[in-house]
């Protein structure tokens, strides 16, 4: 009987203060509630099992106070806003029943089923529970995928199952054993689970299986496993370095399958191991290569295609070999070009290496000399 009472009291100053064509927010129970008024300003108090509804929503805590003439509820203690989809949990949530608005602060938390959650210290949602805007320490979570985002603000759709985070914004990709397989770092790093796909642009770098990328624009299949990085795309694996308008890594597993290299297209690897100098080229149009064992097993350079290698045996320096066609197909051995195979207009230009070496003489001893001083005078003769 008393809760019945309680709930009336709630209701009726609830309906004075909201529009007719809205429903208002419904006490279901409480242990206690005081009603106040100072200087015209109403208030209620409820403390101990607090339980509101309104439609579909549910609201419980430990204690709230309400104001009925702006319709301004303030929830505190252990609380807990649910509907059908998904739930809210807080420390204190501030509830605008006249336009929906929420503002939840402190250890902020926010589930729903096979979606994006949420975690920060802040979230406001600006119509009810469709839009979050999170802030300090944001943490998106799609635990189907194993994906994590992090930064230092945040934006959550929960209808798009979108959501993005920006100020040094980290994503993490784990595997089943939960070992960080993909790192992605950016401006602002995006999450549609409707596209299967993360993007991240400004600074952008890729870290994975022991392959570092970077670009300005970068859009990651999640479920191909497929990253598409532009803006002056470079990627470097050890001593390799490869780069093109727009670079294709295809990931089989947790490990780099092969990567594609689309508009002026080149690659470098040094010659010698340890040496930084002289480095092997491939250049072209386009070039695909695919990788072994942490190591780049073929190549397939397209398109004004040119190859640029040095000779080695027995780990001495036996001359450089030019190889240019409209299709080149490289293979390599332990790290180093075995054969070429040219589909047409096939050129070769193989160079001695003491041939190389007598031309490297000749360029030095061609070098203009630097002009001597003019002889001082001798100290006591006259000037002419």
């Amino acid at each position: 009987m008393l809760r019945r009472l309680l709930s009336l009291i709630f209701v009726v100053c609830a309906v004075r203060g909201w529009p007719q064509e809205s429903t208002p927010i419904v006490l279901e129970r409480a242990n206690s509630l005081q009603s106040f008024e100072t200087n015209g300003t109403r208030w209620q108090e409820l403390r101990g099992d607090v339980m509101m509804t309104r439609d579909s929503l549910t609201v419980t805590c430990q204690n709230a106070l309400y104001y009925p003439d702006s319709g301004l509820v303030i929830f505190t203690n252990n609380v807990e806003f649910r509907d059908p989809t998904r739930l809210l949990l807080a420390d204190e949530v501030i509830y605008n029943d006249f336009t929906q608005e929420v503002l939840a602060t402190s250890n902020v938390r926010i589930y729903q089923q096979d979606t994006l959650s949420a975690t920060a210290r802040k979230a406001k949602y600006r119509q009810r529970f469709k839009q979050a805007w999170l802030y300090d320490d944001v943490r998106l979570r799609e635990e189907n995928r194993r994906i994590l985002l992090s930064g230092a603000v945040g934006y959550l759709d929960h209808e798009r199952n979108y959501g993005w985070v920006a100020g040094n914004p980290v994503l993490v990709e784990r595997d089943s054993s939960l070992r960080v397989t993909t790192e992605i770092h950016g401006d602002t790093v995006i999450y549609d689970d409707a596209l299967d796909q993360a993007r991240c642009v400004g600074k952008v770098t890729i870290e994975r299986d022991s392959l570092i990328a970077s670009g300005s624009d970068l859009v990651y299949s999640t479920q191909q496993k497929v990253a598409v990085l532009t803006g002056s795309p470079v990627a470097t694996r050890a001593q390799d370095v490869i780069n093109g308008d727009t670079l294709k890594l295809h990931f089989e597993g947790e490990v780099l399958d092969r990567v594609e290299v689309i508009g002026n297209a080149l690659a470098t690897s040094p010659a010698d191991s340890g040496f930084s100098e002289p480095r092997h080229r491939m250049e072209g149009q386009r070039m695909t290569l695919w990788v072994d064992s942490s190591r780049i097993s073929r190549a397939l350079i397209e398109g004004n295609a040119i190859a640029t290698y040095f000779v080695r045996e027995d780990s001495q320096p036996r001359g450089l070999n030019i190889t240019s066609g409209d299709r080149l197909r490289v293979f390599f051995d332990e790290h180093k070009i075995s054969r070429i195979r040219v589909e047409g207009g096939t050129e070769g230009n193989y160079t001695p290496q003491r041939l190389m070496a007598a031309a490297a003489a000749d360029t030095t001893a061609a070098r203009p000399q630097s002009t001597p001083p003019p002889p001082r005078r001798a100290p006591g003769l006259p000037r002419r």
